[in-house]
């Protein structure tokens, strides 16, 4: 009787752990926030001329 309880015990803590990790395991070179396609370019400060 006690064996069900300790597999069923094991498979969740093995799902928790497996959901930490898969949250941790977000590639960090990728870049979270992509601009939306069609909104419009940021306006870019003008550099004055050079005298």
């Amino acid at each position: 009787m006690a064996v069900r309880s300790l597999i069923v015990g094991t498979l969740f803590v093995a799902a928790f752990v497996a959901l930490i990790l898969s949250i941790a395991w977000i590639d960090k070179t990728q870049p979270i926030h992509q601009p939306a396609p069609l909104a419009p370019a940021p306006e870019r400060p003008i550099p004055a001329p050079a005298e």
